[in-house]
């Protein structure tokens, strides 16, 4: 009779013991998903992201200014040709088609000129809320 008692009372002590204990966190296991979250995202999910230029050294990063500096050069380059392009294919064209291209040029700006002044006008003005009267 007392060792069915004995063995009752070590039994549920055993499945409250299995049933219990795994649902709680342990405060180790709780670091380790902070060292992975570091590992993997940088300092923590909740950081700023990190900034996106990468700084090199030594030749790396001489390389990379190199590099950046041909491409600006590029877009210059570019840029000016297209200018010259422009001037170009104006001249071509007959008087009144280029009085008809330069007015058409000046009244595109001006609706765009107009488009943005609304938006920014919109974006300036606090929304109104409408009340519920009970």
């Amino acid at each position: 009779m007392k060792h069915q008692k004995v063995f009752i009372r070590s039994l549920i002590i055993a499945a409250v013991l299995l049933f219990v204990l795994p649902s709680l966190t342990c405060e180790a296991q709780r670091s380790t998903g902070r060292h992975y979250e570091k590992s993997v995202f940088g300092k923590s999910r909740k950081s700023k992201p990190i900034d996106d230029k990468i700084k090199g050294r030594g030749a790396a990063a001489k390389a990379m200014k190199e590099q950046a500096r041909k491409q600006d050069a590029r877009k210059k380059a570019g840029d000016k040709t297209m200018g010259q392009q422009k001037q170009r294919h104006l001249q071509i064209q007959s008087t009144e088609t280029q009085q008809r291209m330069l007015n058409n040029q000046k009244n595109t700006e001006a609706k765009y000129k107009a488009k943005k002044q609304k938006q920014k006008k919109d974006q300036s003005k606090p929304k109104k809320r409408k009340y519920k009267k009970p």
